[in-house]
């Protein structure tokens, strides 16, 4: 009788999840760059039902079996490409293929992103606000003004001087399970990996949006909310009928 009881307060438990998932997906649909989640849910055990003799307990005759608690598995990430927008900002960037902008954040800890959405900071260098700096083939890159001109392979030239200015590296992992989601579209490795080349291409003035689709996501929310609501009728019915059953033990 409780197992039912325990699956459904469990399908609760992982709807609630899921809809959190939707809820972070829906927030980030504006974030430049950001990479949609999925939340994979799994049972947490399955086990086999079996026949017993009513006197001979040895004997077993399997009947079926039976999945236990539902639970959450893991994130699952979407990398793939969003559209690009033209905005005509000089600090504006999206990688065409594949590749990550490298950050270096304020207490020293990298950070890799697709948000191309640069600025220049108090000191003139070039970096991704509220996360960190934008690395180059030799560090930060400094540039000291937004009058910029940025070709295809990340080199960056002064647009009135055509002084060379640095080059924005680009990384890419041959393994995207290396990855760990941090926050406002930004990943950290799990371990020390030393990424690879990227292949992708800089486009300037133009930023990849986010790959989050606003009627997928809409439709996966009624949906989870729907069974949200079934299993908390089942758990409503379930604690009534177990009311009533200390009822009539009681008697």
């Amino acid at each position: 009788m409780f197992k039912g009881f325990y699956m459904a307060a469990s399908g609760m438990l992982t709807q609630s999840r899921v809809l959190n998932t939707i809820s972070n997906n829906m927030s980030n649909v504006s974030t430049p760059g950001y990479k949609e989640d999925t939340l994979a849910t799994t049972t947490f055990g399955d086990v086999l039902i079996n026949r017993t003799g009513n006197k001979d307990k040895s004997v077993y005759t399997p009947l079926s079996s039976s999945s236990m608690i539902k639970t959450a598995d893991k994130l699952v990430t979407n990398y793939s490409e969003g559209s690009q927008d033209f905005t005509g900002r000089n600090l504006d960037f999206a990688v065409e293929g594949n590749g990550f902008y490298q950050i270096q954040t304020a207490d020293g800890q990298t950070r890799y992103t697709r948000n191309g959405s640069f600025n220049i900071d108090r000191d003139g260098y070039l970096c991704l606000q509220h996360i960190g700096r934008v690395m180059g083939e030799n560090g930060p890159i400094q540039l000291g003004t937004d009058k910029i001109n940025v070709s295809a392979d990340g080199n960056i030239t002064n647009s009135e001087t055509g002084q060379a200015l640095g080059k924005i590296r680009l990384v890419n992992f041959a393994d995207y399970s290396q990855l760990q989601k941090v926050g406002e579209g930004m990943f950290q490795t799990a371990n020390a990996v030393t990424p690879g080349v990227a292949n992708g291409k800089i486009k300037q003035g133009t930023l990849e949006r986010s790959n989050v689709q606003s009627m997928d996501e809409m439709m996966a929310m009624l949906s989870s909310q729907r069974a949200f609501q079934s299993a908390s009728q089942i758990v409503k019915a379930y604690d009534q009928l177990m009311g009533k059953a200390v009822d009539l033990a009681a008697l």
